[in-house]
């Protein structure tokens, strides 16, 4: 077995949305990891009820309410039509199985513990900003005590941000200046620009058979920084942004007015910072980027219902390649500003909760670390030639077929297969591996007497004349009407 590579650094992963367990009292309020959402909601209107966020100021370091965020979701976790990650023990595997750290608890160890191994888990309902000052403080602490029990004295910080960890890591690493003590910054999946799925939950609520979360939704401060800040509303033809529209529905203007400056603040103190050629040569952002899945992109208001689809705004209209993204996040969100011209952006076909697993992303981030930590430029990877694009529902009843579609891009179809491993995640039934059956311009699987569970999929394709791209991967949830 080859040897662990030496880390000087402190390396940190942060979550996105839902990606942390919430405790309150001592027990665990939400800790969705591993189950099906039908085997865990036992009680749910205690759950909801408490999960529902009353006041948050981006100043107040602890809320009244007694929850606390204590670990990272280590495993897939699924809240159909919203939200499914594909866990995290794959992107912290990485840094303990390759790499000589000492893992700490950044909230509990003593302030004489050195560790250069942190989780950030965090109350993933509040203000970002809230979040990115617990993070200041804490990564002050820790890093001072491990350059002084390391004798490495210019030992920095390498953040691993999913989805809105990245906006948590941003407002840390700009606004309260911590990029001077960081090195890097990697994010998957950080809505930079917004999403459109925020929109739509926030307008049109979510209800899901059993699970009402539409007052839970409406009340996090988080949900309003997730969307969009570019004019994406469609009003009798007009784009606008939202946050200078009156009357959407169910969206609370000044709540949305607040989340584009939080936005803003960012975008101010990054400008600042590069005027600074400390910043330009100490330190750098590598967004990884999904790409080639159906994707919402804009939303139209007619007669006061708010409908998003995959129809690109007028700001869009001439950039087709940008109609698309990994499911979640749309392509041109997952860039930050500043990039978007650069060269060395990371783009792959994967969706939104598999990024931060993604074989080829782990690859690419071990040989980085691994080859230099004072040099990032290796991560140089243009858009891939060849694609899988994925689409299936987050939600199957045991009485319905379930039916998913598969593209592929860049390929022929006719000398190819496409193949789909079932997975078991929360169920007893046997992992399956069945193919898809080619139809027209695209393939379709179609599976039946699924026993309900939580279930990760793997598809792939096999084609004799050409280099087959990269799997994708997917979760989805089988629901007893």
């Amino acid at each position: 077995m080859t040897s662990k590579a030496p880390m000087k650094d402190v390396v940190v992963i942060l979550p996105g949305i839902l990606g942390s367990v919430l405790q309150k009292d001592g027990k665990d309020l939400w800790a969705v990891s591993g189950k099906a959402v039908w085997q865990l909601f036992t009680d749910t209107s205690e759950t909801i009820r408490n999960l529902k966020l009353d006041q948050d100021s981006p100043d107040a370091e602890h809320l009244d309410d007694g929850i606390t965020a204590t670990r990272l979701m280590q495993d897939a976790h699924l809240i159909p039509g919203f939200w499914k990650i594909d866990g995290y023990t794959r992107t912290a595997r990485l840094i303990t199985d390759h790499f000589d750290v000492f893992p700490g608890d950044i909230y509990n160890d003593p302030d004489d513990r050195p560790a250069n191994f942190y989780q950030f888990p965090y109350d993933w309902r509040r203000d970002n900003r809230a979040n990115a000052r617990i993070l200041k403080r804490l990564i002050d602490k820790r890093l001072q005590c491990w350059r002084e029990h390391s004798g490495v004295t210019d030992a920095k910080v390498i953040l691993l941000a999913h989805s809105m960890g990245g906006l948590v890591s941003r407002y840390y690493l700009e606004v309260l200046d911590g990029w001077q003590d960081s090195r890097a910054l990697f994010t998957f999946g950080t809505p930079y620009r917004g999403s459109l799925n925020a929109v739509n939950f926030l307008a049109n609520g979510y209800k899901k058979l059993f699970l009402d979360l539409t007052e839970v939704m409406r009340s996090l401060t988080s949900i309003y920084q997730l969307l969009p800040i570019y004019k994406v509303i469609n009003i009798n033809g007009e784009y606008h942004r939202i946050a200078e529209v009156d009357h959407l529905p169910n969206i609370d203007k000044l709540k949305a007015q607040d989340a584009l400056k939080f936005h803003r603040e960012i975008e101010a103190a990054v400008e600042r910072h590069l005027k600074d050629e400390r910043y330009l040569t100490s330190f750098t952002t590598v967004p990884v980027s999904g790409v080639n899945q159906p994707t919402l992109q804009s939303a139209t208001l007619t007669n006061g219902i708010l409908t998003a689809s995959q129809e690109l705004p007028d700001v869009l209209k001439n950039r087709s390649d940008l109609g698309d993204g990994d499911g979640t996040v749309p392509k041109v969100s997952a860039i930050p500003i500043e990039r978007s011209r650069d060269l060395n952006n990371f783009f792959i076909a994967e969706q939104h909760g598999s990024l931060q697993n993604q074989a080829q992303v782990l690859d690419s981030l071990l040989n980085t670390l691994r080859m230099n930590q004072f040099d990032l430029a290796d991560v140089r990877k243009g858009e891939p030639q060849t694609a899988i694009s994925l689409s299936l529902d987050d939600l199957y009843l045991t009485d319905e077929p379930i039916t998913m579609h598969a593209k592929l891009i860049g390929l022929s179809n006719s000398t190819a297969t496409v193949r789909a491993d079932l997975e078991p995640i929360s169920g007893s039934q046997a992992a399956l591996s069945l193919n898809f059956t080619e139809q027209e311009d695209k393939w379709t699987l179609t599976i039946d007497d699924l026993q309900p569970g939580l279930y990760r999929i793997r598809v792939s394709t096999e084609h004799r004349n050409e280099q087959p791209p990269t799997p994708v991967h997917g979760l989805f949830e089988v629901v007893r009407n």
